[in-house]
């Protein structure tokens, strides 16, 4: 399983599930400090660092390194470039998670360079919302829990202090300034 923004909040869990479920898990995130916590506190067996893999070319490479035997599931938060890079190394009949589009929360189109991917592939797209879930929503919080009490699942959190630094929270974390779940504490 590969997962992109694979430092932040939701990536960060899902890799973590990835691996506790017997699944290999590589993660896609910005600069050393944050592959290394995703290898080391979170458990990933690799990291790619899109920014020192900067190219379609690097990216491939690295990809195919990480995952020599190609990716069979893709979660993806970012699209973009990521998904371009992801779509050729898909094995046949494998999945993609479609849970956020990073690359275009500024209203650029996100285009797929390539789409006959799926089509070659036989590749599965499906978006992603929680709230179209929420039957199983009871159980999955036991379940996420009882691996946060155990300490199989590991988290991080980026706090801002004060409403007034909400919105510079809030586009640091649309640029990858945050580790984890990125948080606004209000002023006691």
């Amino acid at each position: 399983v590969v997962v992109s923004a694979a430092s932040g909040a939701v990536g960060s869990v899902v890799g973590q599930l990835a691996r506790i479920r017997g699944a290999r898990a590589v993660g896609i995130a910005g600069g050393p400090e944050k592959c290394g916590y995703v290898i080391d506190e979170l458990g990933f067996d690799a990291c790619i660092d899109y920014k020192l893999d900067d190219t379609a070319e690097k990216l491939d490479r690295a990809l195919k390194e990480a995952a020599p035997k190609g990716i069979d599931g893709y979660f993806e938060n970012v699209g973009g470039a990521m998904m371009n890079a992801v779509l050729p190394r898909m094995n046949p009949f494998g999945r993609i998670a479609l849970c956020g589009m990073i690359a275009g929360y500024d209203g650029q189109p996100i285009p797929i360079d390539n789409p006959a991917w799926f089509l070659i592939s036989r590749l599965t797209l499906q978006g992603f919302i929680i709230t179209e879930h929420m039957d199983v929503w009871p159980g999955a919080l036991q379940e996420l829990g009882a691996h946060v009490a155990g300490g199989r699942i590991k988290y991080r959190e980026s706090i801002a202090n004060g409403i007034e630094n909400a919105p510079q929270a809030f586009l640091g974390m649309l640029k990858g300034a945050n580790f984890g779940k990125q948080l606004v504490k209000l002023a006691a």
